[in-house]
């Protein structure tokens, strides 16, 4: 197997396929955000307003979809690691789809009351749902099919589609609500669903990426759901590393995009349409980080430059504490959006390589169950925080905190190759090739399995 330089062309169908993958995700992304930047607009539709459980009720409103994402991690990641990764793609897109073109058809809770208010909640689980499973699929997938080092850049377009999807949301949003204030809202979920149908068809032709065909075969006759997560080893020290390098992204999101652009319209008295005009800016900002760490991903070491922006975090969390004294205009909270969401929104560039550390067969799964069980909980966590601290100070402290937790976790993330040179008597940095390499895995990996199996006879043993 030769290696694989930079300037080394990809083939035809790992670009149609990434082309895919990536149209898709800006869809599912662009029907998930609708919601999110409309937040104060679909409140007004769908939740009573003056009701003791409003404030409640609006921030479930942006973390129902979030919230449960824990089990749809289990739901997809079965599907995903013992029927295919493409069948995930496919469904959620159709999921998001469904669910783009019921919302705007739910009668307000002036007509419907609180049967209104939960059925819109409802599809907000259904798109949560449905998101559960895409992020990570388009993730895991680019990993399993582009070659290194370009997959550090096609990963980070990932995260980049992702931001786009959001800020076209947002930019549709707030031109839609300027021409029509009362049923603007409703355009953009009925353009969401057409163009979601349409990624669903292209997806369609996709194909499963070689290295997960191969590891199914090897586990074919482990296609029991409880066979998948015996193949996980949760005791890993990765485990733990890789639930705190998902934390921040998980607050970075929630305060940039829900409680940032609250303030502006609540604190500020800003137009809902100016607040989404300034969040598409953000969000456009954020999109050309993403895209330019995947770019130095091509010549530098995505730790390296994953570290670089937390530490940057860290420095600048103090800075502001000190120069700034609250939330007194439209241009501070700009500037804080774009800091906090370009620096510590997703782990890009660093991502192929997170994952990658965990074996084929049960990738999807581990990743997603981690993912989508860190960014529920510090959602929520996150929602409470900012809705109890009055002081911007405090807020920046707590910020610093947050980013230096997946600091920590990062060093203490063990990579696949740092594995196979411990595992290994050869010197992987130049004396093994990647042939010698992959059958010192393969090796290790039959070797674990038989450890497992032991201590599962001795386990049923003692309980028996």
């Amino acid at each position: 197997m030769t290696t694989v330089t930079v300037d080394a062309p990809l083939s035809s169908y790992v670009k149609k396929s990434v082309a895919i993958v990536l149209v898709g995700n800006f869809l599912d992304f662009f029907d998930l955000m609708l919601a999110v930047h409309l937040t104060v607009v679909l409140t007004k539709v769908f939740i009573p307003s003056d009701s003791y459980l409003t404030p409640m009720l609006t921030v479930f409103t942006f973390c129902s979809s979030f919230c449960i994402r824990p089990l749809a991690a289990i739901f997809w990641g079965y599907i995903g690691d013992t029927i295919g990764r493409v069948p995930v793609l496919v469904s959620t897109t159709f999921l998001m789809s469904i669910s783009c073109i019921l919302i705007p058809n739910i009668p307000p809770y002036a007509e419907w009351g609180a049967l209104s208010a939960a059925l819109f909640l409802a599809l907000r689980l259904v798109q949560g749902f449905a998101s559960g499973g895409e992020c990570i699929a388009a993730d895991v997938f680019i990993t399993e099919t582009v070659p290194k080092p370009k997959v550090y850049f096609c990963s980070a377009l990932v995260e980049a589609t992702c931001s786009l999807g959001g800020l076209v949301a947002c930019g549709v949003g707030a031109i839609c609500m300027f021409l029509s204030p009362e049923n603007g809202w409703k355009l953009p979920f009925y353009i969401g669903s057409g163009v979601a149908v349409l990624g669903t068809i292209a997806r369609r032709t996709l194909k499963e990426a070689p290295e997960f065909v191969k590891a199914l075969e090897k586990k074919k006759t482990k296609r029991k759901f409880s066979d998948l997560y015996l193949s996980i080893n949760f005791k890993s020290r990765n485990t733990p590393a890789l639930f705190a390098l998902y934390l921040f992204p998980a607050v970075a999101f929630y305060f940039s995009y829900a409680f940032l652009p609250s303030v502006l319209s609540n604190q500020l008295g800003i137009e809902t349409n100016m607040v989404m005009a300034q969040t598409t800016l953000v969000l456009f900002i954020v999109m050309c980080a993403e895209v330019s760490y995947g770019l130095l991903g091509l010549k530098f070491h995505p730790f390296a430059i994953l570290k670089f922006k937390l530490f940057s975090l860290l420095a600048l969390m103090p800075i502001l504490g000190l120069c700034i004294t609250g939330f007194t205009s439209a241009p501070v909270i700009f500037v804080i959006q774009v800091i906090v969401g370009a620096l510590g929104q997703g782990l890009t560039p660093a991502t192929p390589i997170i994952n990658k550390s965990f074996p084929a067969f049960g990738r999807y799964t581990y990743l997603l169950f981690i993912w989508a069980a860190s960014h529920s909980l510090f959602y929520l966590i996150t929602a409470y925080v900012c809705d109890q601290v009055t002081s911007f100070q405090g807020i920046c402290f707590l910020l610093f905190v947050a980013a230096s937790i997946p600091l920590c976790g990062l060093y203490a993330f063990v990579p696949k190759d740092k594995m196979l040179a411990a595992r290994s008597p050869h010197d992987l940095s130049g004396a093994i090739s990647w042939e010698e390499m992959i059958q010192e895995e393969e090796k290790y990996e039959v070797l674990e399995q038989k450890e497992k199996d032991k201590s599962l006879k001795k386990w049923f043993k003692k309980i028996n």
